[in-house]
């Protein structure tokens, strides 16, 4: 996995579980991540249940036993659905995305900070240098009630560190104005991260990216947050009018609660 301006590393963590509730996990593919420390109030999936958290082994080989998948159908006809154990959360997406399993962590590290999220899906992995992903997707959750400072909050969070460079100066990036909206019947607002990258440009360092955020309303006051990360002005580049129709389908997964439910906290869920 990768991000849009490429960070120190990208990283992507399948995860594999040992009962149908997925209640232990371990880590099995990751590139170098070294022990993480995450700011702010945009919280990232892995402190918040075991469905959600990587216990740093050796990388293990990439054919494990896949998470138990549920046949969630797309609102929208053709796509197919990527979605999160630990929020109970799904969202459509285009059939040329690659949809790992539920349990499979994406996100981005730079130093000593890591964000991810669960409910991944990618668009061209590992296409350019075997790493760099042209557009990814996921949730993630914010303890903030308002959605409008949920999603300015991880829109900043992610491109801070999104944009991240370990080998030239970092991107810079300025934010949208809120939009308010509903998705699927709940309140909701959407900001985005448009992220200048520095030259000379090549496939894994775009002069452009953007960061779409869409917090929507919660369980316990809190929101829960989709995440779509994504390369502009490149062959094969996602549009925005594609990433507006996926997170308009940012919705309750349906999964029972006992399916859902963590031993440890999960910030911004529908998990009941």
């Amino acid at each position: 996995m990768s991000k849009p301006p490429r960070p120190q590393r990208p990283l992507v963590i399948a995860l594999i579980t040992v009962s149908v509730l997925g209640l232990v996990v371990i880590l099995v593919v990751a590139a170098m991540a070294p022990a993480h420390t995450v700011t702010g109030t945009a919280l990232p999936a892995d402190q918040y249940g075991p469905q959600d958290t990587a216990t740093r082994t050796k990388p293990l080989p990439t054919t494990t036993t896949a998470a138990p998948q549920a046949t969630i159908a797309a609102l929208t006809p053709g796509w197919q659905t990527a979605y999160s154990i630990s929020r109970n959360a799904v969202y459509d997406v285009p059939q040329d995305w690659t949809v790992p399993t539920p349990t499979t962590i994406i996100g981005f590290e730079s130093g000593n900070s890591r964000v991810v999220m669960s409910g991944a899906a990618e668009l061209q992995p590992k296409s350019c240098d075997g790493h760099h992903t042209k557009a990814m997707a996921g949730v993630t959750g914010s303890k903030l009630g308002d959605t409008a400072a949920a999603a300015k909050d991880v829109a900043t969070d992610r491109a801070t560190i999104g944009g991240s460079n370990d080998d030239r100066p970092n991107a810079t990036f300025t934010l949208s104005p809120v939009e308010t909206l509903t998705v699927q019947g709940k309140p909701a607002a959407h900001v985005t991260a448009t992220l200048t990258n520095p030259a000379p440009y090549d496939c894994s360092h775009p002069a452009t990216a953007v960061v779409h955020t869409i917090a929507v309303a919660g369980n316990n006051g809190q929101s829960v947050v989709m995440v779509v990360f994504a390369d502009q002005n490149v062959d094969g580049a996602t549009t925005t009018e594609t990433i507006r129709q996926m997170f308009n389908t940012l919705r309750p997964a349906g999964l029972k609660p006992a399916d859902c439910k963590q031993d440890n906290q999960v910030v911004g869920t529908w998990c009941n």
